[in-house]
This record gives structure tokens, C-alpha cells and sequence, in this order.
């Protein structure tokens, strides 16, 4: 009786198991990612500009709107300048976020 035991139990762990493996239910809705120009700033562009665009390796980004428009921001970050390499590795819609705010740092 226990060797029956033994056997239904490991069965039921078995497909209990192989049930939380199976992929989630691809009609669940995606929550809208919402970008948060500081959060981005501070994730991809603080260790070379500082945390408050006062600048460190990078120069400060304080009148950089003052400087460049949104589409030149958006290029930089794209293209890099000078020293400054590429971050095209960065979300498209982050690049566009990050340009806007950047450009309305006067």
C-alpha cells in the first residue's frame, strides 16, 4: 500500500510541477511602461555628468537646453560627441524622454 502511496504522490508533484512551468496566458494586458526622465538621467547618464548635471568626467549638463535643442540632445545621445560615446543601446522612447527633459534644463 505505502509503494502505491509513493507513486501517486511523486505523479501528482510531477504534473503539479510541470503545470507551474507552462507559459503565462499571453492575452494578459501589459501595464504601459512609464519613463521617468530623472530615473533614465540617473541610470544611464549620472556616472559621467554627476547626479545633479553638475558634471564629473562628462561636463555639466545644468544649460543644456540652453545650449541644444531636443533633436541635437537626441543626436548626441544616439551619436555621442567628442569623448562622449554612443548610447544607442538605450530605449528609443528613453532617448526621446531623456532629450525632452534635458533640453529644458536653461
Amino acid at each position: 500500500m505505502n509503494k502505491w502511496m509513493v507513486i501517486i504522490l511523486g505523479g501528482c508533484l510531477v504534473v503539479g510541477g510541470m503545470s507551474a512551468c507552462s507559459p503565462q496566458d499571453s492575452s494578459e494586458q501589459k501595464l504601459p511602461q512609464v519613463f521617468d526622465p530623472e530615473s533614465l538621467y540617473l541610470n544611464h547618464c549620472a556616472n559621467c555628468h554627476g547626479g545633479n548635471l553638475e558634471g564629473s568626467y562628462g561636463p555639466s549638463l545644468k544649460q543644456t537646453g540652453s545650449k541644444y535643442s531636443k533633436d541635437e540632445i537626441l543626436q548626441i545621445i544616439q551619436k555621442g560627441k567628442g569623448k562622449m560615446p554612443s548610447q544607442a543601446y538605450v530605449d528609443p522612447e528613453e532617448q526621446e524622454k531623456l532629450a525632452e527633459w534635458l533640453s529644458k534644463q536653461k
